[in-house]
């Protein structure tokens, strides 16, 4: 209702994505982790070009990284990876919910509840018709990958926030099927000090 602004959200989120857990992250974790990796490179650079204030290259670059991870980790898991995305995101997330509860992993509920957020996210926001897009922002892969929006229409540094937090998702999922389970950051290294 308006108490809480889209630029309180990325006020808060710039503390949540700052320069050290980024580049913790592009290090520790996203190289590591099965299928995630196949897309490091391309998400270092999106990371890179974020903190150079390249906010339209940065939200560009990862939207392809969602749905190439998606549909790789819904094939993994034998379900239907060429079908229309958002059927694929549905499927995925119901299986990783009952692959979930059925192994008690962690707090299931909470996970249960993010998944539940995360598909919200993408049916409603990141893969609806970019016309029908209910936010200020513009994250929303059609507006974005065809053209439908302007430069002024995205570009801000939120959309960089919710795209990578859409890919640190898809990364906790990859890594339920790992020894090395881990929704938490990796710790700092020296590499990740110097590369912040």
């Amino acid at each position: 209702n308006g108490e809480f602004t889209q630029g309180d959200l990325e006020k808060a989120l710039a503390r949540v994505y700052d320069p050290e857990r980024m580049a913790s992250m592009v290090l520790n974790r996203y190289p590591q982790v099965p299928v995630i990796t196949l897309f490091a490179e391309t998400i270092a650079e999106s990371v890179l070009a974020h903190f150079l204030r390249l906010h339209h290259v940065a939200v560009g670059g990862l939207i392809p990284v969602i749905e190439g991870a998606g549909r790789r980790l819904a094939g993994e898991r034998g379900l239907d990876a060429k079908g229309h995305i958002k059927d694929v995101f549905r499927h995925l997330a119901s299986y990783v919910k009952e692959d979930v509860i059925k192994r008690r992993i962690g707090a299931t509920d909470e996970i249960v509840n993010m998944l539940d957020s995360f598909l919200l996210f993408i049916e409603d926001y990141f893969y609806c018709k970019s016309q029908a897009y209910p936010l200020i922002d513009g994250t929303n892969r059609h507006g974005i990958e065809h053209g439908a929006y302007t430069d002024a229409e995205y570009g801000r540094p939120l959309n960089f926030y919710k795209t990578i937090a859409a890919v640190d998702f898809l990364t906790f999922i990859s890594s339920l099927k790992t020894s090395k389970m881990s929704g938490f950051i990796p710790n700092h290294t020296p590499e990740s000090k110097g590369l912040a």
